[in-house]
C-alpha cells in the first residue's frame, strides 16, 4: 500500500486483461450504429437542458456528485469519444477519466470558461494556431468545438478503483492511439 492506504494491484497482468475487455466493449460499441453521441444524452424541458444520461448509457451511478449527497448520482470511470472517418467507421479519439463524468460530459459540451471546456479548448487552439493566454481565446473557436464533440460517438465505463481508472485511461488511449490525448504533464 501506498502512504494513503491504497492498494497495489496484485497482479498488473489481470489489470491488462480488464483494459482489454474494455477495449473490446469500446469497438464493439462504437460499431453499433445505434451508438450514442454526446448530445443524445440531453434533452430541453422549460427551455433547460435535461440530463438523460444514465437510461441511455445503461451504467449505475457508482459516485455521489458532492459530499452532502448520500445517494449515488454520478458515474466515476471512463469515457470515450468516437468519431466517423471517410469510411463510415467510428474512430476512438479520445480517452478521458473523471470522478463525475455526466459533469465532465457536460462541460466539454456546454462549458462557458475555458478550464471547464479543456477539450474544446484544445481542438479551437489546435485548429486555430492560437498561442496565446487560454482563457483569451475566442468563445466562437470554443463553440464551433463544442458543436463538434456534440456529435461525437460515446461511451463511458464505470470504475470504482482509482489505481485501475488511471491506468485504463492510459492504456487504452496508448492501445486505440487515440489523436487527442496527451501525457504531457503541466
Amino acid at each position: 500500500m501506498n502512504y494513503n492506504k491504497e492498494p497495489f494491484p496484485n497482479d498488473i497482468t489481470l489489470l491488462v486483461q480488464k483494459c482489454d475487455a474494455v477495449i473490446l466493449k469500446i469497438q464493439e460499441s462504437f460499431s453499433n450504429p445505434e451508438c450514442l453521441t454526446v448530445k443524445d444524452l440531453y434533452h430541453i424541458d422549460k427551455g433547460r437542458k435535461q440530463i438523460d444520461f444514465i437510461n441511455k448509457l445503461q451504467v449505475t451511478c457508482n459516485n455521489t456528485l458532492n459530499k452532502k449527497n448520500k445517494k449515488e448520482n454520478e458515474v466515476k470511470g471512463l469515457y470515450v469519444f468516437g468519431e466517423l472517418n471517410e469510411e463510415g467507421k467510428v474512430v476512438p479519439i479520445y480517452v478521458g477519466i473523471s470522478r463525475t463524468v455526466l459533469r465532465r460530459l457536460y462541460q466539454h459540451t456546454w462549458g462557458k470558461k475555458h478550464n471547464e471546456t479543456s477539450f474544446s479548448y484544445l481542438k479551437a487552439k489546435h485548429y486555430s494556431g492560437y498561442k496565446g493566454r487560454r482563457e483569451l481565446l475566442s468563445k466562437d473557436l470554443l463553440i464551433e468545438q463544442q458543436e463538434k464533440i456534440k456529435n461525437y460517438r460515446l461511451i463511458v465505463i464505470p470504475e470504482k478503483e482509482d489505481y485501475d481508472l488511471y491506468f485504463m485511461e492510459v492504456y487504452i488511449a496508448g492501445k486505440l492511439k487515440t489523436k487527442w490525448n496527451s501525457f504531457k504533464t503541466h
